[in-house]
């Protein structure tokens, strides 16, 4: 009798040990869930880019990403994608973020805003990567001479 009573305590603390974790996984899941993406898209990207940092933005977090034009992962893509991510929790609807990029050639901000929508997704910004300016203002130059 107390060999069984043993064997029951045992199995039933194991039961309850595997839900208790059952639940803690549950959870993380559903917290992973509610994270807040931004994903970035840089097109444009030409042989005479150069290394772009990516900012966003939204209430008092800031996220970045070093966009590496030399990267053999990116060799001759014209487009590029990067994920940003948030946690959830911070994050409200219609909270509003900001995506910046700033390039190692021309040092300039280039930005766009959005606002997060109440549907369960990622946020999409597509950011065309300016031509070398030095180029332009070169055009630009000649035809005023």
């Amino acid at each position: 009798m107390i060999k069984l009573l043993i064997g029951l305590s045992l199995i039933s603390t194991v039961l309850l040990a595997n839900t208790e974790l059952t639940n803690i996984v549950n959870a993380e899941k559903a917290e992973e869930k509610d994270n807040f993406k931004v994903v970035v898209t840089l097109s444009g990207i030409t042989s005479s880019t150069k290394d772009i940092l990516i900012l966003v933005n939204v209430k008092d977090l800031t996220r970045s990403k070093l966009f590496n034009a030399e990267s053999p992962e990116i060799k001759d893509a014209d487009k590029v994608n990067y994920t940003l991510i948030f946690p959830g929790k911070s994050i409200d609807k219609d909270d509003k973020f900001t995506v910046c990029i700033l390039s190692v050639n021309n040092f300039k901000l280039q930005c766009d805003s959005g606002i997060n929508s109440p549907l369960n997704k990622p946020e999409f910004v597509e950011i065309k990567l300016a031509g070398d300016s030095n180029k332009e203002e070169k055009l630009n130059n000649k035809k005023n001479t």
